[in-house]
């Protein structure tokens, strides 16, 4: 006897600014309305037929709720900055919202990693958002996340100690140099000192100078480090690959706009989202997440919601598990029983018990 299917698919479309967003709807068989959770990429540009996402909807469709997949950032037109990201998460809640097999006040958002940061953007800004499940996503700025990454994936690389530090102050560098106001001058300084000399030593006296720098003259230094460098094995997790041919493509006039966009991003900042995160939270961590400081980011997880007055906050750490939640190529065990008991949980679900 054939097995009958236990959720119905429909591609959909969602009109959003002037694009077009191309999805993937999965209904419960059960008799609608239902509650739903949209799924929300990292900042990779996979559709929305990617084997990860698929098996979220998969999953998470046995807790009663619609799961809307769709592509990722780009990948059809959609939103690249975290800010219009943000516009397109709240657009496609009332998107659902407005679709008669969906319980309208029941539309929540799940997101990994970047997603994370979207996730408590939206919900910050707006009440259609009844709950979130940021996984991976981090508790810090992303000048903080990515000055970790660096270095704990160079770490995790077995790169010595001295390369490690290389990288790291790279990337501190490359934080610094976008900021209006830098935020590892002495740190760079002393480790500048401590590598011994290379070519980041012009670029930290530009940075750190009390002068007026020309751009153009800046940004012929920073390229110039970058070329400098690029066959160094020690540069891996800084993915010159894709930086460098970015400047190199850059007239030296655009540095400053450049520049600008970079420093929109890196300024973001969860605690002035957090703070103001009133739903249910569910937030989910790997512990051996190279890409995220997992105990910092838990911690100012605590203190934001803590100060936004929510007491429904629910954090949960798997052990051994990637920033993915995954360990060995599968997903950590019960992480998806911990999802979908969370959400079986709550009042507004009754209903599909």
């Amino acid at each position: 006897m054939m097995k009958q299917p236990q959720y119905i698919e429909e591609k959909i479309i969602i009109e959003f600014d002037t694009k077009e967003l191309q999805g993937i709807l999965t209904f419960p068989i059960s008799e609608s309305p239902h509650p739903a959770v949209i799924l929300l990429h990292g900042s990779d540009r996979s559709p929305k037929e990617d084997p990860y996402y698929k098996a979220h909807a998969d999953n998470l469709i046995q807790s009663g709720f619609a799961v809307l997949r769709y592509d990722g950032p780009g990948w059809s037109g959609g939103a690249e900055t975290l800010e219009s990201r943000v516009d397109e998460a709240i657009s496609i809640v009332k998107f659902l919202q407005s679709r008669p097999e969906i319980q309208p006040d029941s539309v929540g958002l799940w997101g990994i990693s970047q997603g994370g940061w979207v996730c408590q953007m939206a919900a910050a800004v707006s009440d259609k958002v009844a709950f979130i499940i940021p996984t991976s996503g981090p508790g810090v700025t992303p000048a903080e996340q990515e000055v970790f990454r660096v270095e704990a994936e160079s770490k995790s690389a077995g790169f010595s100690d001295i390369e490690v530090r290389q990288a790291t102050l790279m990337r501190r560098l490359m934080v610094d140099i976008v900021l209006d106001n830098p935020v590892y001058p002495g740190v760079n300084q002393a480790e500048a000192e401590r590598v011994g000399p290379g070519p980041w030593d012009d670029v930290i006296d530009l940075v750190y100078s009390s002068q007026p720098i020309e751009p153009t003259v800046e940004f012929e230094k920073v390229l110039e480090m970058f070329h400098a460098v690029q066959g160094e094995a020690w540069t891996k997790a800084l993915h010159l690959d894709q930086v460098i041919p970015m400047f190199d493509s850059l007239p030296p006039q655009a540095w400053e706009t450049a520049k600008g966009q970079m420093r929109a991003v890196l300024d973001v900042n969860p605690a002035d989202f957090l703070t103001n995160v009133h739903c249910p939270v569910l937030a989910i961590f790997g512990k051996d997440d190279t890409s995220i400081p997992v105990n910092k980011s838990v911690a100012r997880y605590q203190k934001y919601l803590k100060e936004a007055g929510n007491e429904d906050v629910t954090i949960k750490i798997f052990p051994r598990a990637s920033h993915t939640i995954q360990v060995d190529g599968d997903f950590a065990p019960g992480y998806f029983d911990t999802i979908n008991t969370w959400l079986s949980n709550f009042p507004f679900n009754e209903g599909e018990k």
